[in-house]
This record gives structure tokens, C-alpha cells and sequence, in this order.
């Protein structure tokens, strides 16, 4: 008997990760599909703006509300208290001078939203559509 001595094959075990990368780049669309989902919190209902992002090109009117709900105008250096009713007067004497103005709002944090929009909706009562709101960034 002739015995053929045939080379024999080395096993090749490797693992087909074809399959895997697949399987993960799933994973990774649905968590990024997700993750904004689940940190917005409660359901309510928003107004719908324009969120564009002010050119501040002159220097703003700058209207403070302190922790106690009172008006400030800050003019230049100068702040002056003003009540609402007299806020929307100033409003429309310096809208009629310049219709360019914009305005921003800074008010505490604990000053309640009820303050802060009545303000604003003074101010775009007289015709002013450039309104923002100053803000700071969190603190980590």
C-alpha cells in the first residue's frame, strides 16, 4: 500500500467580525437616536420662536428684573427703576428713534417667568422684534 503523505491544512480559526460591527453600529444609531429623547424631562407645551442668534452690531437696551419682581432700564451707566406701565412708554420713545434697537432681558433666577414675560411682551407690544435673554452656562 503507497500512502500519500498530503500536506495537511492548517486550521484557520479566526472570529468573522463582519457581523459584529454591524450588530454595533446599530446599537450607536438607536442610542443617538435616543439619548436626546430621554433628558428633555416633562411634556409641555412651547411657544413657537425664532431662536436665531442675536448680531449684536449697536449696544442693546438692557432691561433687569431683580429678585423682587421690580423694572429696571439700564442706560449706558446709568440703571433707572421703572414700573412696567412707564417700561412699555420708554419702550416706544426709543423704538420710534431708532427701529433697529434690540433688547435683552437679564433677570435673577428666582424671579418668576410671570415677570419676565410680562416685560417682554411690553416691549413687542411697541414693535420690537429683536428681544433676547442674557443667560450664564453651567457651572460643573
Amino acid at each position: 500500500m503507497i500512502y500519500r503523505l498530503a500536506k495537511r491544512k492548517k486550521l484557520h480559526a479566526e472570529i468573522n467580525v463582519v457581523p459584529y460591527i454591524d450588530v454595533m453600529l446599530v446599537l450607536l444609531i438607536i442610542f443617538m437616536v435616543l439619548s436626546p429623547l430621554l433628558i428633555q424631562g416633562i411634556e409641555v407645551n412651547l411657544p413657537q420662536t425664532d431662536t436665531t442668534k442675536m448680531s449684536v452690531q449697536n449696544e442693546p437696551l438692557v432691561i433687569s428684573i431683580d429678585s423682587n419682581g421690580n423694572y429696571y432700564l439700564n442706560l449706558g451707566e446709568e440703571t433707572l427703576p421703572i414700573p412696567l406701565d412707564e417700561l412699555k412708554r420708554k419702550a416706544e420713545v426709543i423704538y420710534q428713534a431708532n427701529s433697529e434697537i434690540e433688547v435683552v432681558f437679564q433677570s435673577d433666577e428666582s424671579v418668576s417667568f410671570n415677570s419676565v414675560a410680562k416685560a417682554m411682551a411690553a416691549v413687542q407690544s411697541v414693535g420690537i422684534s429683536k428681544i433676547g435673554i442674557v443667560t450664564t452656562g453651567y457651572a460643573n
